[in-house]
């Protein structure tokens, strides 16, 4: 007897396939520039990294998806790819970042911390403003960072869907 795979699994397993890809990939590039001496969290070029590399990992994924579905996938369909891409992708990449700078290296959040600091006291900020906005991206940061990764990650689905749909003939207007 034949085994079938439903839709939703296949949006599913290539989402979480290339959302595992990009957490690979987004690891390496955190280390290289930890090796270069470089902090991750201040670097001012890495959305000049991740997003093509994001916009490429989608691409793939909806190859994938439409090679395993006759050549077609509707906007929908890309859209749920999508979603399990940027679920993995964002939860286990802000994961590894919350472990390597709460634990492997903590003065990672102690530079960007004190870079924060000098900019806004360049800005001639107050120092109690400083102190105030300090105190609440400590407390937010974390939440922050998983918010702007889902933000970002599915604006660039939505935006990269648009032009990978090709729905099949029966559904076209």
């Amino acid at each position: 007897m034949e085994e079938t795979t439903s839709p939703a699994g296949d949006k599913r397993s290539v989402g979480i396939k290339y959302g595992l890809i990009s957490v690979v990939v987004g690891i390496v590039f955190f280390l290289i520039l930890i090796f270069a001496g470089q902090n991750p969290l201040t670097f001012k070029w890495g959305w000049a990294v991740s997003l093509p590399t994001t916009i490429v990992l989608i691409l793939l994924a909806h190859k994938e998806f439409k090679g395993d579905n006759n050549g077609f996938m509707t906007y929908g369909e890309g859209i749920a790819v999508g979603f399990w891409f940027m679920l993995v992708g964002v939860v286990v990449g802000i994961l590894f970042n919350y472990v390597y700078t709460n634990i492997i290296d903590p003065n990672l959040m102690a530079d960007f911390y004190e870079n924060q600091y000098n900019q806004m006291q360049q800005q001639g900020m107050p120092d109690g403003q400083i102190e105030m906005a300090q105190s609440w991206t400590k407390k937010l940061f974390w939440a922050i960072a998983v918010f702007m990764g889902v933000f970002f990650s599915m604006a660039t689905v939505l935006l990269v869907t648009i032009f990978t749909q090709k729905r099949p003939p029966e559904q076209r207007f």
